[in-house]
């Protein structure tokens, strides 16, 4: 058996986890997007951008669709 305090800290995050997670949701929700710009190296960043940004909402997706799958039956 594990002792209560080891499953809570495995369910429950720590204060500097926490943290450290409300900081990166903080400087991802106020960075600029980058703009086509005018010169390449402003085009590469906006692609990439762009590629990222379209490769994260899809995972998303896909993980949401899982968790509803699996929350509905419908997932082995």
């Amino acid at each position: 058996m594990h002792p209560q305090g080891a499953l809570m800290a495995a369910i429950h995050p720590s204060p500097a986890s926490r943290d450290r997670i409300r900081h990166l949701a903080g400087t991802i929700k106020w960075a600029p997007a980058p703009v086509w710009g005018e010169s390449a190296g402003e085009h590469k960043r906006f692609v990439a951008y762009l590629a990222g940004s379209m490769l994260a909402w899809a995972v998303a997706g896909l993980v949401l669709a899982a968790l509803i799958g699996t929350a509905l039956g419908l997932v082995v």
